[in-house]
């Protein structure tokens, strides 16, 4: 393994083009950080398991999670869509 293809190479290069926000960056580079003690090398599949396990925790959280402000714009945006309907079609 070379340099340049190592997992913590490519975990940074995933960050810098914004597949990771910071936090999860943060908690999968602390991961394997862990592994790398435990076992003293880690693998690409490694690194791929982490990425993929933070990737869908954050899938599951931005889809679920409507602010109270976002339920407001929603019902406002239906409103004005209503009221606009009902003068065209009136």
């Amino acid at each position: 393994m070379t340099l340049s293809n190592s997992p913590l190479r490519m975990l940074v290069k995933s960050y810098s083009s914004g597949m990771l926000d910071r936090e999860q960056y943060l908690h999968i580079r602390q991961q394997v950080l862990k592994r790398l003690s435990k076992k003293g090398a880690i693998s690409h599949e490694d690194l791929q398991n982490f990425l993929k396990l933070y990737q869908d925790r954050s899938i599951n959280k931005t889809t679920t999670n409507y602010s109270p402000s976002d339920w407001l714009i929603i019902g406002l945006g239906l409103a004005a869509a209503s009221t606009l309907a009902w003068i065209i079609f009136a």
